[in-house]
């Protein structure tokens, strides 16, 4: 078979290749579909009989022999016209042709749907004796958070009860607690006898009243029972006040012993609570009056 001249341009020549091969394969639906989709296109006037249709269906009937067609129901006439039934619509995805590239596009089989992933199981309910543990679990929370609060709300309540009684004894006394400092601060930091007795003088020079009484135990106290005392300020201070109670009972001092006996549990326990275990027998050493009954306890 004589074939007729090819195009000059080899990208119309490649576009009339490419499909004499595609309709060869894929049956004559496929050049009736590139038709009707090229039929403005002048590059496809050759499917009209136009410039090189003599070559186009000579390359087609080459390709026909080297795939011959096994569609059903097709007969290929003398003039290269298909007589075959309608076009499937399923064939309307083998091809897209000459879409603005400069040669025909290839086709590819449609893709394969995606598979979705099979959605992650719901996480399994949790069993009543788990749901019953969280809710003991958060009841504790709830009744720990509680306490704390309560704790909390009573210290700051007592602190600012304590603050305010003091004030109002500065008021009633006119006592110089600066003065009493400074008369504490070698106690605290020497512990020495002239030190100590400095500061029981000045204790029994200022205990006028009942109030003054008060102020003064009050004070010493408060610097026992601070947040941040160290040891030796509890125990230097704590011998001072034992040999303030000891001088009371000689001198029957009854106002400043009535008040000191106010103030000495909290002092003692407060300091002997606050440290470790050599520490505390250092404090339990101390006879302080008044309180063998209560330092049995810690002793036994």
């Amino acid at each position: 078979m004589d074939i007729p001249n090819s195009p000059e341009d080899q990208e119309l020549k490649n576009v009339i290749d490419k499909l004499a091969q595609f309709v060869a394969r894929n049956g004559p639906e496929f050049e009736k579909m590139t038709m009707e989709k090229q039929k403005d296109n002048p590059k496809f006037s050759f499917l009209f009989g136009g410039d090189y249709f003599s070559y186009y269906k000579c390359k087609l009937a080459i390709e026909h022999q080297q795939h011959p067609s096994t569609h059903d129901g097709e007969e290929y006439t003398s003039e290269g016209i298909y007589l075959e039934p309608d076009v499937p619509d399923k064939f309307r995805v083998l091809f897209e042709m000459y879409q603005g590239s400069k040669d025909v596009v290839d086709i590819l089989p449609p893709p394969m749907a995606m598979i979705a992933p099979l959605p992650n199981p719901p996480p399994a309910a949790p069993s009543m004796e788990d749901l019953i543990q969280q809710s003991q679990w958060n009841l504790q929370q709830q009744e720990q958070h509680m306490h704390t609060l309560r704790q909390e709300q009573v210290t700051a309540a007592i602190a600012l009860a304590m603050e305010q009684q003091t004030q109002k004894l500065l008021l009633e006394t006119q006592l110089d607690i600066t003065e009493f400092d400074n008369l504490l601060q070698p106690i605290i930091d020497t512990c020495t006898k002239d030190a100590i007795s400095g500061g029981k003088n000045w204790m029994f020079n200022n205990a006028k009243t009942p109030q003054h009484c008060e102020l003064m135990t009050s004070h010493l106290r408060n610097r026992i029972t601070a947040d941040g005392a160290h040891f030796e300020l509890c125990l230097h201070l704590i011998y001072l006040t034992n040999d303030v109670l000891h001088h009371c009972q000689r001198k029957q001092q009854k106002d400043l012993l009535a008040a000191l006996q106010k103030v000495v549990v909290p002092i003692y326990c407060t300091s002997f609570l606050a440290v470790e275990e050599d520490k505390q027998q250092k404090i339990t050493r101390v006879n302080i009056k008044h309180m063998d009954s209560f330092v049995s306890i810690f002793n036994n």
